[in-house]
């Protein structure tokens, strides 16, 4: 048969044959790209360092220029939002608010990160808590210095600078009651800016949008909501097989895991640091949530994995739209109740 005799392809279709492929092979061969130029419909998918980690945009248009210009809307809109939140550059309002203790004029997006972060300690007792950030850089530090983990008085020592409570939100203004505090929003903020990218995708006219910052994914557009994207969970003790399948129409997912950033061989300490304590807990490997927004998500799956498998889930289960699997050191897992909904 002819490509000219091929029986013609709707968008629809090729929507739902593709949306089953999972997302990370959903558009890479060539059987699935002759069914996007039978629908008329361009993928453009592009990929680039952001945000410290590696970002993919995708957008599904039967314009191709103008998915293009979607997806450079949308590493515009992350370039801009990294300028406010990233610590690790000088000239951010988030680098100048660690650097003295205080910031006035903050912006608007600031301010709503920090105030969501401030409920997502007080709802887990302290088990998330932005101003971790002095016990983040004393192990960063201390192991690219010696190649040993800090001691327990440094450890003790940082303690003293973290607490969420100590921070006051007024009206455009942030405050440190000690200077010497610093916050990290690593584990809410690249959530955030998923969320506000994807949301600007589909005010874009976007049909159907998938954004994945380094396991942080929001989909969104119509298209998606009517034919889900299928994306893996990574299982914790095997990269090779996804631990499960869930359909995304336009929720989002976040993953916390010991896997990420290991501080060791064996995992016993990583990047997710219980904030009451100053160590990595050790009793999970990690957490996939879920839910309406990639903030939210992104939140949840680092304070479940704090709180551990049974007040993580208990957590989970309590609040509305949302889901997770929680994966313990000894390959325990656990589940919500509703996430069977969202597997394929």
């Amino acid at each position: 048969m002819s490509r000219a005799d091929q029986p013609k392809i709707t968008r629809r279709q090729a929507l739902r044959i593709t949306a089953v492929s999972g997302a990370s092979l959903a558009f890479g061969g060539g059987v699935v790209a002759g069914l996007w130029r039978r629908a008329s419909l361009h993928r453009v998918s592009e990929t680039a360092i952001q945000m410290g980690t590696v970002v993919t945009v995708t957008v599904v248009d039967p314009v191709r220029d103008a998915a293009r210009a979607l997806v450079r809307t949308a590493f515009g809109e992350m370039e801009r939002l990294e300028g406010i939140f990233s610590r690790h550059r000088t000239d951010t309002p988030m680098a100048r608010l660690n650097d003295s203790g205080s910031l006035r004029g903050t912006p608007s997006e600031l301010l709503e990160v920090m105030h969501r972060a401030t409920a997502y300690s007080d709802m887990s007792g302290g088990a998330f808590d932005v101003t971790m950030a002095p016990l983040l850089a004393l192990y960063t530090t201390h192991l690219d210095a010696t190649g040993q983990m800090p001691s327990a008085a440094e450890i003790d020592a940082a303690l003293a600078l973290v607490d969420y409570r100590r921070v006051r939100i007024d009206d455009d203004a942030v405050t440190f009651e000690d200077p010497r505090m610093s916050v990290t929003l690593d584990g809410i903020a690249k959530g955030y800016i998923v969320d506000r990218t994807v949301a600007k995708l589909v005010a874009g006219g976007a049909e159907r949008v998938l954004v994945n910052a380094g396991g942080d994914m929001a989909s969104g557009g119509s298209g998606s909501t009517d034919d889900p994207w299928t994306i893996g969970i990574q299982d914790p003790g095997d990269a090779d097989v996804p631990l499960d399948v869930v359909r995304l129409d336009g929720n989002c997912i976040a993953t916390s895991g010991d896997y990420m950033q290991a501080f060791t061989a064996d995992r016993r300490h990583h990047h997710i640091i219980d904030p009451r304590t100053g160590r990595s807990p050790d009793h999970t490997s990690s957490v996939s949530v879920v839910t309406n927004s990639a903030m939210d998500a992104d939140a949840l799956s680092t304070t479940a994995m704090v709180l551990g498998a049974s007040e993580g889930l208990a957590l989970l289960d309590q609040l509305e739209d949302t889901e997770g699997v929680i994966v313990t050191k000894t390959g325990e897992r656990l589940e919500t109740a509703g996430l069977s909904r969202l597997t394929t």
